[in-house]
């Protein structure tokens, strides 16, 4: 059963009318808990501090606004959207998922026209556990110095006092408010973004041979370890590899480790071959028209459904599923914009350098993905360039640049929304 739950509030609210507290007049909930909408009105602004948790209550949404207490009469609306249960605690709401969504958009409104109250808008939206997991543990650092700082500040003065009563100040902490985009845009940084780096080929599957001497397997997983290298280096990532060794991985299990990491990009890399040896320069593939028709039963077969809460309609269920494709086959043609330019600086690039394939490795219903061809193994010009250290780091340093810009490209729309 739904619920809310509304803890120590008679008492609480007690000290903190002296204190001057915002006045929370109501909480909406609205959606369908792919989208789902928290609205907060009040007599002031709220700039509340938001963590995405994982507790013995399960998956929580946990918001930390400035003091505040309830009106007289509030309004609250019956929890729904994914969102199993709402607690509003002495300091803080808590809202219980019941399916893992993430924050995608933060709406701070003034009063305006015939709306007289403050407006705070969050907007969910559903993610796989492994990506909500992901995120959860990016915020257990920021939290953990949140509730230190807090704990650090003066004591919360005795409930019964009143007139004489100080305003509680509210420690220094990590704001998920900054007043500025730039500031914005460093507060997203430090949210990790997780790279799945997938060398092509290994073990028992070399891929095409260099004109000369060497194996694909081998080369592009040289070029992943140096681009792993580099990105470790850069603290708003972590970086996974599908393999690190001359072994084979399955082309589903590929896909399978990056959505179970929670991956925010997934880039494959091959080394190309073509029948005339004149044949040179780096190209990138993003899904194709075919291969979007395979993904709806490649992931019933492989167990990627997109998450969809239980009830919902199968006309309100595709269209949501519709959506989240839309929005990844999206995303990824953005980065391979990003990256064929980059490439560009690396070495040559082939006509119509962008491609569309029907390559199971982009198969993810959910996962931003790419398959980069490096260059050609049977150009002489090209595997020497990918058999040398400089030739690996300056592609390397490419697909370095291009997730770089990427993610500063989401980074500036969290930023300005």
């Amino acid at each position: 059963m739904h619920f809310v739950k509304v803890i120590c509030l008679f008492f609480a609210s007690v000290w903190l009318t002296a204190t001057g507290a915002t006045q929370v007049q109501s909480i909406g909930i609205a959606g369908d808990g792919e989208f789902t909408r928290i609205t907060i009105t009040s007599e002031n602004a709220i700039r509340p501090d938001i963590f995405l948790r994982e507790t013995v209550d399960g998956m929580v949404i946990e918001m930390v606004p400035d003091v505040f207490q309830l009106s007289a009469q509030p309004f609250y609306s019956e929890p729904t959207g994914g969102i199993y249960a709402y607690t509003l605690d002495t300091d803080r709401i808590v809202f219980e998922l019941d399916r893992p969504m993430m924050v995608m958009r933060e709406i701070d409104l003034p009063p305006s026209g015939s709306e007289q109250l403050y407006r705070f808008i969050l907007d969910l939206s559903g993610v796989s556990e492994a990506r909500f997991r992901n995120a959860a543990r990016r915020d257990e650092s920021r939290f953990a110095r949140f509730e230190a700082a807090r704990a650090a500040s003066p004591e919360t003065p005795d409930l019964i006092e009143t007139a004489d009563v100080a305003p509680r100040t509210r420690p220094e902490a990590p704001s998920s408010k900054p007043a500025s985009i730039g500031a914005l845009m460093q507060m997203a940084a430090r949210q990790r973004r997780v790279i799945v780096i997938d060398p092509g080929h290994g073990g028992r599957d070399p891929g095409a041979l260099a004109i000369i001497g060497g194996k694909e397997s081998e080369i592009v997983l040289k070029t992943s370890l140096k681009l792993k290298q580099m990105i470790e280096q850069d603290p708003r990532y972590i970086v996974k590899l599908t393999r690190e060794t001359d072994v084979y991985v399955e082309h589903e299990d590929r896909v399978t480790m990056a959505r179970n990491w929670g991956a925010d990009l997934f880039i494959s890399i091959h080394a190309d071959a073509a029948g005339a040896p004149t044949v040179s320069g780096a190209s990138v593939y993003t899904i194709s028209t075919r291969g979007e028709a395979r993904i709806e039963g490649t992931a019933k077969k492989f167990g990627w459904e997109l998450p969809i809460e239980d009830g919902t309609s199968v006309e309100v269920s595709n269209i949501l599923q519709d959506l989240t494709l839309r929005e990844t086959k999206s995303n990824s043609s953005i980065f391979a914009e990003f990256l064929v330019p980059e490439l560009g600086k690396a070495g040559p690039l082939v006509r119509n350098s962008h491609r569309q394939g029907n390559l199971f490795v982009l198969l993810a219903p959910d996962v931003p993905a790419v398959l980069v061809e490096i260059g050609f193994l049977t150009n002489r010009n090209d595997a020497r360039r990918l058999k040398s250290e400089r030739g690996r780091r300056k592609s390397a340093e490419a697909i370095k640049r291009a997730i770089d810009a990427y993610f500063d490209r989401q980074d500036l729309i969290l930023a300005t929304n």
